[in-house]
């Protein structure tokens, strides 16, 4: 099992760094990629077809890991200040619109207790030619596949994953 999973999802690895402000520290929407958050995602996803969800679900970022069982786990993109740490708290912005405390944010370290991933990387929506708005995946984790990036064949193979539980998502090998 284990020559299966190194083959279709990577070798486990520590992360390359975990700064300070995550060390001990989850966030708190971590959840595990199972049957019922894949419902949720698919219901967000014909939510962020509406006016008024397109643009709130478009600012949100969520980042992803796969442990060494081959457990998925996601979490929105949280930020790591607390009060009275600093005035501003809660989520980053995506797409160049910056928190003025963005700098600090649970990264994916954070999802496995700075444990060893195989793969990790972001899931947010992205539009499409026609406007439409649809669930795409990566792998670009600065702290897991920076300095060993994974194949394409094994990042369609996490887009797999979700497709087996129902959630349809595209994939950015950028």
């Amino acid at each position: 099992m284990s020559e299966d999973l190194n083959k279709s999802y990577g070798i486990p690895r520590l992360p390359d760094k975990v700064d300070e402000w995550e060390r001990k520290r989850a966030p708190a929407s971590l959840s595990d990629l199972d049957g019922n958050l894949a419902k949720t995602l698919t219901e967000l996803a014909l939510l962020a077809q509406t006016d008024l969800m397109k643009s709130a679900l478009r600012a949100k970022n969520y980042i992803w890991a796969m442990d060494e069982t081959g457990r998925i786990v996601l979490a929105v993109e949280e930020l790591a200040l607390t009060a009275p740490e600093a005035p501003y708290t809660g989520y980053p912005r995506r797409r160049g619109y910056r928190h003025p405390s963005e700098e600090k944010k649970l990264g994916h370290p954070t999802l496995l207790g700075e444990g060893h991933a195989r793969i990790a990387g972001e899931l947010a929506f992205d539009e499409d030619e026609e406007e439409v708005l649809h669930w795409v995946l990566n792998a670009n984790s600065g702290r897991y596949c920076k300095q060993n990036p994974p194949s394409k064949a094994q990042v369609d193979q996490v887009a797999e994953r979700f497709r087996e539980l129902g959630v349809e998502v595209g994939v950015d090998y950028d």
